[in-house]
């Protein structure tokens, strides 16, 4: 089974099987702090005469949230069960949803095509990607941006491992991270320092970079949200 094959067949099925039942999608915290968060960091930096892609935007909820703050937003997704459920649960005129395998260059490029330049908000994507798979995504990014777009990311960073580790021991396995594993989804990492070759200097810019967090669903039994130490990054491609 090739990388693509692998990925649309363990999130179909994880998408597919989703319930909405509280806490079942681990990430999918409330927008008000979790894209609001983001926004403060990356919205100096972005075009707002250009759309904006929420590059693996699951059911939706943070790209309606970013629809309330961009003129035109597309969410796209390599499972067509998430496609479907984010357009029946988190829909808005100026929000739209659309199958998109970040491992095919050649779509992102008829995106682009179809689309012009763009920029692109991309949480937590990355880090689910092997290496090899990772430098095939930035060559989709690198095509959806353009000359123009600009891309924010948010990303676990080396904390997060041992945060996990430390998280599991002390109150078990949060029920909505079981499920991903259940679905044979198996994050990977991206330590801070891979930037520098996912996004080499002769390529990209990079504008501002930092340590962050990401808000789960997730509340411990002292009511504290669960937040997974992460980092930021806004990139632009290199102009000549």
């Amino acid at each position: 089974m090739t990388s693509a094959n692998r990925y649309l067949t363990s999130w179909e099925r994880f998408w597919s099987t989703t319930t909405g039942t509280p806490g079942e999608i681990f990430w999918d915290a409330d927008p008000k702090y979790a894209a609001q968060e983001d926004l403060q960091l990356f919205r100096d930096y972005l075009d707002p005469k250009l759309p904006l892609i929420d590059l693996g935007c699951g059911n939706g909820t943070q790209t309606l949230f970013l629809g309330k703050h961009f003129t035109k937003v597309i969410g796209t997704e390599i499972a067509p069960a998430a496609v479907e459920l984010a357009g029946k649960i988190n829909a808005a005129q100026n929000v739209s949803y659309r199958l998109l395998d970040v491992l095919r260059p050649d779509a992102a490029e008829a995106i682009h095509k179809e689309l012009g330049d763009a920029n692109i908000y991309l949480r937590a994507v990355l880090h689910q990607l092997s290496p090899v798979d990772q430098s095939t995504a930035i060559e989709s990014i690198e095509r959806l941006l353009g000359a123009t777009g600009t891309l924010y990311l948010i990303e676990l960073s080396s904390a997060a491992e041992p945060f996990f580790a430390q998280l599991i021991q002390q109150y078990g396995p949060p029920p909505g991270l079981a499920r991903v594993f259940e679905h044979q989804i198996t994050p990977g990492l991206l330590h801070e320092d891979d930037l520098t070759t996912l996004f080499p200097a002769d390529r990209f810019t990079l504008l501002k970079t930092g340590p962050s967090h990401v808000r789960t669903v997730h509340s411990l039994p002292t009511g504290e949200i669960v937040k997974v130490p992460a980092f930021y990054a806004i990139f632009r491609r290199c102009q000549y």
